[in-house]
């Protein structure tokens, strides 16, 4: 007599490709919603329609909508870090202004792959709250250090302006994402689309060169 299969348990059950699949569609779907209408803007029955899966599917995986968007947030966040981390590490050796060159390189064509991180991050700066709080004390302070130490040391070696680092931190967030956010505005007032590879790598030169003086691309 054949036996019976084990009974999975719902953990079990819950890692499974499909499951794993779904939660996927469902952050991609919340992100790109909570960055095109805001958090309070957003409703989760829009999220579950265009992630194709039912609401009650949707609040299996996630109990609250709070929770969603840190999950799709915080998802966004570990592919940056996780992308700066491994470039850093391939750069063990490398002379600061080449890997600072690099390095912002790398955040800017992030930046044009993933809009949808900057204009989450300028929608919570509008007001006091427990999502900005969130948003500084888990994923931007840390960068926020690392790239101030960075350009501090670049001050201290004459390869960029005598300009505190903060202030140098804002230029490159600011003038970086900006033209991918602005997006719709850029193809209809400037006539070319700022996400097309050509653009991205004209736009790292120039925010390389407003930083560093003459730029030059260096190997990758």
């Amino acid at each position: 007599m054949r036996s019976s299969p084990p009974a999975t348990s719902p953990a079990t059950r819950a890692s499974r490709p499909s499951a794993d699949a779904t939660r996927e569609r469902i952050l991609d779907a919340a992100l790109d919603l909570f960055a095109d209408r805001s958090f309070d803007g957003a409703s989760t029955r829009e999220i579950a329609a265009r992630a194709g899966v039912s609401q009650p599917s949707l609040a299996y995986h996630y109990r609250t909508k709070e929770a969603l968007w840190r999950a799709a947030v915080g998802r966004l966040f570990a592919e940056l870090d996780a992308s700066m981390v491994d470039r850093v590490d391939g750069l063990r050796g490398v002379d600061p202004v080449t890997t600072a060159k690099l390095l912002i390189r790398d955040f800017i064509a992030f930046s044009a792959a993933h809009p949808q991180l900057h204009r989450i991050i300028t929608q919570e700066s509008k007001g006091e709250g427990r999502r900005m709080d969130w948003l500084v004390d888990e994923h931007i302070r840390p960068l926020y250090e690392l790239t101030t130490a960075m350009f501090a040391r670049l001050v201290e070696i004459g390869a960029v302006p005598d300009i505190p680092p903060a202030f140098l931190y804002y230029l490159l967030t600011g003038a970086g994402p900006t033209i991918f956010v602005l997006a719709p505005e850029c193809r209809r007032l400037a006539g070319f689309d700022p996400l097309e590879p050509d653009a991205v790598e004209t736009h790292a030169d120039a925010v390389i060169e407003l930083l560093f003086g003459s730029v030059s691309r260096p190997s990758r």
